[in-house]
This record gives structure tokens, C-alpha cells and sequence, in this order.
């Protein structure tokens, strides 16, 4: 899967035009958290983790960067470190939108017994587990937690619904690493089995899906572009 642009500024101009049903959407990660920096796995709450000094600064560059691209809506996670990225993107804008679409269908994933583990020791004491999650994640399954192949599809059936409330314009969506992963894989309609492990998603990095006539699948525009 190769994105049509290398870098966010080389699509800029094509964001810049709305065209008769052609929907852009523009996906994102929240900004860095201290657990993120530390490599931890987030827990499973509402407040979670917060974001770090580094992840203010990224989403504030972000709504810096986006400033002239005419954004009709902005969905976002209902977990705080998506929502305050969301809004720091916002507050940068010129012509800030006076509300956000929050969502609880674009929840983290959960992380079950991984939840405030960190990488390093995950590894050490479920290395069969680490070895799915690196190289088999379509068939990743945390005890007490999620199973990737029912989040991908719930993440897809959100999806759905969000391009049924929008006909043609930019939208933003702020999320999480695997939420991300999901949408863009549903958006582009590529398999988990064949890319979930191949796409990974950074903090406040752009990937932009363009979808002509509500249809899926759209072209890939531009991924995980910082």
C-alpha cells in the first residue's frame, strides 16, 4: 500500500479544493503521553494517560500545519488524551469549529492483562504474545482484553457511519494507534491479514483517505506522515 503523496505539504494543495462528492478524511494519533514515551500499554479508562509536554506541543504543530485546510467536522475518541489533542488542534485554527463529534466507538483498544505493562517486560513474560502482536496481529487476542479481528470490525462499522454522515469535504479523525490502523485498513478495504501488521501509526502524524461518491474503497493519499 503506497500512499499517492510523500508528505502532507506535497497534498496540501488538493485539501485546499473542495470537490463535489469527494470526501477527504484526515486520521490521526493523539499526542505523546508519558506512558507512550516509556513504551507502556495504555490502561482501559476514560482519563487513561495524559499527554507529555512533547504530545502538547505535536498537536498544537498540528493544528498549526493544518490551519488553511477547510475542515468541516472533527470526530474524535471520547478518552481524554484523544479529545485534549483534538482540541489543542482546533484551538490553532483560525477559524476553529465550534463543536466536536465525540465518539465512543473509537476507543483505544483494550489491552487486557498488557494494560500499564510495559513492552520490554510484556515481552519477557508473554513472549507467545509478543510474537502474534508484532507478526500476526490479525490473530492478536489479550486475555481479559480485545481480540483484533472484532475491534477491526467494529472499527470498520464506525467508519461506515461516519462516511454516511458526510458526502464530500475534509474531515479529521482523532484516535488511537490501532483505531487509526483499522480505519485507514477498512477505508482502503485491504485485509487484516494482509497489512495490519505493516501499517503502524505515530502520535499527531497525518494519513489523509480520499473516497469518491461515499465509496469504499478510497486512494490513499498520504500515511503516517509527520
Amino acid at each position: 500500500m503506497e500512499a499517492i503523496y510523500s508528505t502532507f505539504e506535497d497534498a496540501e494543495n488538493i485539501l485546499l479544493k473542495e470537490e463535489e462528492n469527494i470526501l477527504r478524511i484526515i486520521f490521526t494519533r493523539h499526542g505523546r503521553t508519558r506512558l507512550n514515551a516509556e513504551r507502556t500499554f495504555q490502561p482501559w479508562t476514560p482519563e487513561g494517560d495524559q499527554l507529555n509536554a512533547e504530545g502538547v506541543i505535536s498537536a498544537r504543530d498540528l493544528g498549526k500545519k493544518l490551519n488553511r485546510i477547510p475542515i468541516r467536522k472533527i470526530y474524535s475518541s471520547d478518552w481524554h488524551r484523544a479529545i485534549y489533542t483534538a482540541q489543542l488542534i482546533n484551538e490553532e485554527r483560525d477559524q476553529p469549529l465550534r463543536e466536536m463529534h465525540l465518539s465512543r466507538n473509537l476507543r483505544d483498544f483494550n489491552f487486557g492483562e498488557l494494560c500499564g505493562v510495559s513492552v520490554t517486560e510484556a515481552d519477557r513474560l508473554y513472549p507467545e504474545l509478543s510474537e502474534i502482536r508484532m507478526n500476526r496481529l490479525h490473530t492478536f487476542e489479550v486475555p481479559g482484553g480485545d481480540t483484533f479481528a472484532d475491534f477491526h470490525n467494529e472499527k470498520k462499522e464506525e467508519l461506515i457511519r461516519i462516511i454516511g454522515e458526510n458526502s464530500m469535504g475534509n474531515i479529521m479523525v482523532v484516535s488511537h494507534a490501532y483505531v487509526a490502523k483499522c480505519l485507514i485498513l477498512a477505508a482502503l478495504d485491504l485485509s487484516v491479514e494482509g497489512y495490519a501488521h505493516k501499517v503502524n501509526i505515530k502520535n499527531t502524524s497525518i494519513s489523509i483517505v480520499e473516497l469518491k461518491g461515499s465509496q469504499i474503497p478510497g486512494r490513499l493519499l498520504v500515511l503516517n506522515n509527520r
